[in-house]
């Protein structure tokens, strides 16, 4: 593992020109440990340091740098450079580069590819978009099933410099249709003689190609894999994807649903790479429709400002719209984390409903306790509050809490399993979201119940 010194070392070594000593630092040290010490330079020195580097590394590299990291590098290399390191790339990376980049800059770069890697890269950039197969790679071994261990062993030894992972063999007929996967560890335990065949049990999951990036989660998790083939929708085996990029994908997918949840549109890069107007872009249109939609709260308080002792109902609003909002947003997101790593199904929402009426009415009578007091303390001292419209006033937030909490509960429940039956991200029903919701409601209900209680006394 490289130093935190490293760093500084590299800025003395370019400030003295010792190129030489330079280009023996930047060369030694693990891939990926390189790859995160040159993401951390400054602009001029890691351009300077990765032009340095070896070619098969640099491509490596390349491939785990920020998109705007890329970019900037991809501006200041030679046009021989970037074409020897696209062209070196693994073709999941160059994808995910590809599909990031400006329309115009991304078919310049495919105009500097080989042969059969601008191949590759054009039949993976067909694929729909947050597809499994613009997600996957062509570099897998497949062997045929009247092949002997010996054979596929010979094989192995030629193809895999070139090959993503040599973990799992793909067992293909003459068509390419995936047939089988079979571990390494149970061709190196086989007899030499023995046929590929012999060991095959057919029991094998595939990816579908065309199905959302997302899907590979859960697969993934549910078979504790390394590798999955990906075929289409004739079973031939066009792909595979690595738990690496599975990984990556299952940190893209959590960091937009929490930017979504927050109530804000999802950041397309890192915060220090995402700029001024970009981050406006992404919080202000939420903010602006949360204000219109908090406008709403206005306009209903306004149907109530002839109501006697407006002035003095009006102080323990907080106490209803505050637990409300809270409860939905707590069991909006206990639904969209289920909803999200499929611990509940669609299916379920009749049972989620009847759980949560009965837990809302719970958590609305518990709180609704401690509101009565408060509310009945508070309006005491007040001059224009007698004895009789303090207890009324009490009585009036303890069952507008009750009714606002429990209703709460039943939205921030049922409104995820909503979001997701129409097609749309159930992270959309964020916390703000929830919150304005029943900030409206929570009004409606207290004043209303408070019209009922303070009339009579009248």
């Amino acid at each position: 593992m490289l130093s935190s010194a490293t760093e500084h070392k590299i800025h003395e070594l370019i400030e003295a020109k010792d190129f030489a000593t330079l280009k023996t630092v930047v060369s030694e040290g693990e891939v990926h440990d390189l790859a995160e010490l040159m993401g951390d330079l400054a602009d001029e020195d890691r351009a300077i340091a990765f032009r340095l580097l070896p070619q098969d590394i640099a491509a490596k590299i390349f491939g785990e740098f920020e998109i705007e990291q890329q970019e900037e590098m991809l501006r200041n290399l030679s046009s021989e450079k970037v074409a020897g390191i696209l062209n070196e790339m693994p073709p999941d990376d160059r994808t995910e580069l590809l599909e990031e980049l400006p329309g115009e800059l991304a078919q310049r770069l495919l105009s500097a590819l080989r042969g059969d890697e601008a191949t590759v890269a054009r039949n993976l950039l067909a694929y729909p978009e947050d597809s499994i197969g613009r997600l996957m790679t062509p570099e897998y071994v497949a062997v045929r099933p009247d092949r002997t261990i010996e054979q596929v062993f010979a094989h192995i030894r030629q193809v895999a410099p070139t090959k993503e992972t040599l973990n799992v063999m793909y067992v293909v007929d003459e068509h390419s249709k995936l047939l089988d996967e079979m571990p390494l560890e149970e061709l190196v335990l086989a007899e030499p003689s023995a046929k590929v065949g012999d060991l095959m049990d057919e029991q094998f999951v595939a990816l579908q190609a065309t199905d959302d990036r997302e899907a590979s989660i859960e697969e993934f998790k549910k078979y504790d894999a390394v590798a999955m083939p990906v075929v289409d929708r004739r079973g031939v085996l066009v792909g595979i994807v690595t738990v690496d990029d599975v990984l990556d994908v299952a940190e893209e997918e959590v960091t937009e649903d929490f930017q979504k949840v927050t109530g804000m549109a999802a950041l397309e890069s890192s915060y220090f790479a995402t700029g001024f107007w970009g981050m406006l872009r992404k919080r202000l249109p939420w903010l602006m429709l949360l204000l219109v939609a908090q406008m709403l709260t206005a306009v209903t308080l306004l149907g109530f400002e002839k109501l006697p002792l407006f002035a003095v109902l009006i102080i323990f609003m907080p106490l209803i719209n505050s637990p409300a909002g809270n409860t939905g947003s707590q069991t909006a997101g206990l639904m969209i984390r289920g909803l999200a790593v499929q611990e509940i199904k669609l299916g379920d929402w009749w049972r989620v409903l009847l759980r949560e009426l009965l837990r809302g009415l719970t958590l609305g009578v518990s709180l609704a306790v401690l509101g009565f007091a408060a509310a009945k303390v508070l309006s005491s001292y007040s001059d224009r509050v007698s004895p009789d419209q303090v207890t009324q006033i009490a009585f009036a937030v303890c069952l507008a809490i009750v009714t606002a909490v429990s209703l709460a509960n039943i939205i921030g429940s049922m409104l995820p399993f909503f979001f997701k039956r129409v097609g749309l991200d159930p992270a959309v029903t964020s916390g703000p979201f929830i919150a304005s919701l029943m900030d409206v409601s929570g009004i409606v209900i207290y004043f209303s119940i408070a019209t009922a209680l303070l009339a009579t006394l009248s």
